[in-house]
């Protein structure tokens, strides 16, 4: 059930479900025109624009045909410059563009309504009134699709750069962050000690990511069962059919039918934006890693990427003093740290960069921020960050200077999460 609601749930992001609704309106405005006509309740002497209409639409059909086959070489082209400058990760986020698939799909229903609408006309579907309808149906689809074909022509100076990229991974983080600092444990309770006589649940299923977890229906299930649940993964964890993904405490956790707690995890082929919070993070530091290969050597890209991490991890702080209370009583869902949040970027990224004075510089300043904004959330692991990144800048940076400047960043860092925490 869960997985056939995530695929309801991500219809829209599908291309050809966009282009088939799009098909579908079209199909419908051209075949309706032969309905309208014969009610219109007055007659029109428009016999320019009745005449006419066959033009316009054979016009509109060559050329849509050449404007959709453009289209999609040019989305072809930005997939492959996303996946070669920045990373593949980034594809689904660029495929589930809005601005895009409304383009592509505007073109294929303009170019379906056009057939529609010279197909009617050569086997004599509409009168003169019909021809009327038509007419002013097509100016109204030439004005729409001058919209769309200036949209788009925007779009296009943008659409697969790694500024681009960048904005979109940053975007799908701080919603994934935000969702997970309103409802830490995944709104359920915090993790306590599992009970010794707790029922392990395997996933029971080929080796997979966890994408997505129900936690509504596990506290319907686990309601109905009388037990309490333990979850011990959270999305983005790789499972295995032998791996424990939650524990069932209880009387008769053992009469139980396991099944009924595992249609509540989705488990896919590949990791998801939607419920993982270190999925985003994961994908920034690639980005940087690629950026900083001696092949590319582009230091500003990853001092960009450090820049989209800090405004994430500033909307997961801000999200975290607006948590709400936990709704699933029965279910203790596991914890997502906020050391856990940086090992996905800040190791990854001042190993690829130890020798860059510029990144190492700027990893320091990031978490000098978040020390002096958030220092109860993030004061800690911004010390040992700081103290990591640190260690790897002095076995590459040779220049003293240099390292004498990270060395006061680093203080600066520990002064203002020793300063955060004694006013706490």
């Amino acid at each position: 059930m869960l997985a056939w609601k995530q695929k309801l749930l991500r219809l829209p992001e599908k291309i050809w479900f966009r282009a088939m609704l799009f098909c579908v309106a079209a199909i419908m405005a051209a075949g309706s025109a032969s309905w309208l006509g014969p009610r219109i309740p007055f007659g029109s002497d428009l016999e320019l624009a009745s005449g006419s209409v066959g033009e316009l639409l054979t016009i509109l059909a060559s050329s849509m045909l050449a404007v959709i086959a453009f289209s999609v070489s040019i989305m072809v082209s930005a997939y492959n410059s996303a996946t070669g400058l920045a990373t593949p990760r980034a594809i689904a986020l660029m495929l589930a563009d809005d601005r895009s698939q409304n383009a592509l799909s505007t073109f294929l229903g303009t170019f379906l309504f056009s057939i529609v609408g010279i197909i009617g006309l050569s086997a004599g579907f509409y009168d003169d009134r019909g021809r009327i309808v038509l007419f002013f149906a097509t100016i109204l689809v030439i004005i729409v699709i001058t919209g769309t074909l200036l949209n788009w022509i925007q779009q296009l100076s943008t659409f697969g750069r790694m500024g681009d990229l960048i904005r979109r991974v940053e975007d799908a983080s701080c919603k994934a962050l935000k969702w997970h600092g309103e409802n830490p444990w995944l709104g359920a309770m915090p993790q306590v000690d599992i009970p010794a006589d707790a029922i392990p649940i395997c996933c029971d299923q080929a080796t997979g990511v966890i994408t997505t977890i129900d936690v509504e229906a596990l506290q319907e299930a686990a309601e109905e069962h009388d037990v309490v649940v333990h979850l011990t993964i959270y999305p983005g964890k790789l499972v295995y059919p032998t791996r424990h993904v939650m524990y069932l405490a209880g009387r008769d956790a053992l009469e139980i039918d396991p099944q009924v707690f595992r249609e509540c995890v989705l488990i896919e082929r590949d990791r998801s934006f939607d419920q993982d919070p270190r999925f985003g993070l994961t994908v920034l530091s690639e980005i940087a890693s690629r950026a900083m290969s001696p092949a590319v050597n582009d230091p500003g890209t990853a001092i960009a990427v450090l820049n989209s991490a800090l405004r994430c991890l500033e909307c997961y702080a801000k999200a975290l003093d607006e948590s709400a209370e936990p709704l699933h009583t029965n279910i203790h869902g596991p914890e997502v740290t906020v050391a856990d949040l940086f090992s996905d970027l800040i190791p990854k990224v001042s190993r690829d960069g130890a020798g860059n004075f510029e990144v190492q510089k700027r990893i320091q300043l990031i978490l000098l921020a978040l020390s002096q904004t958030n220092p109860k959330v993030f004061a800690d692991a911004s010390v040992a960050a700081s103290q990591s990144a640190l260690a790897r800048a002095e076995t590459a940076i040779h220049y003293q200077p240099d390292l004498d400047t990270l060395y006061e960043n680093a203080k600066q860092v520990q002064r203002a999460a020793d300063k955060g925490k004694t006013n706490a």
